[in-house]
């Protein structure tokens, strides 16, 4: 662990668990090295709307990265269940298409925020799973 993932997250306290959800495998891979940059633990990755819902079960996850556009279900629609069901679990929604999100789409989702793809970083990444 590097100092900046050691001050993040010091020595006893559990790292943050993501779930990764989006049906682009490169940006699913470079999402994996994002989080891990942020000092985060990826604890799985799914392509899909129903893939993510038994991941959520399986791997209870403190926070999800979830792409808006999904080829079986809607990310928001996803990201409601989740809210819905266990609102511990911090989602952060994401998308190629900025258009896709305002702020009355977020409110009703219950995602914590909303971040453009080209605009995710380690330091927005942190900002949005850990405010």
């Amino acid at each position: 662990m590097d100092e900046r993932s050691r001050a993040a997250h010091p020595v006893g306290m559990d790292r943050v668990r993501v779930l990764i959800v989006d049906d682009d495998e490169r940006f699913r891979a470079l999402a994996q090295r994002m989080v891990g940059a942020a000092g985060y633990d990826v604890v799985g990755t799914a392509a899909n709307g129903a893939a993510a819902i038994e991941a959520l079960a399986a791997l209870r996850p403190d926070a999800v990265l979830l792409d808006v556009q999904l080829p079986d279900a809607s990310g928001v629609a996803i990201a409601r269940q989740i809210s819905d069901g266990d609102g511990d679990v911090r989602v952060v929604l994401t998308s190629t298409d900025s258009t896709l999100v305002d702020d009355a789409v977020l409110a009703g989702s219950g995602a914590a925020a909303f971040v453009p793809k080209d605009q995710l970083a380690v330091s927005v990444l942190r900002s949005l799973i850990e405010p």
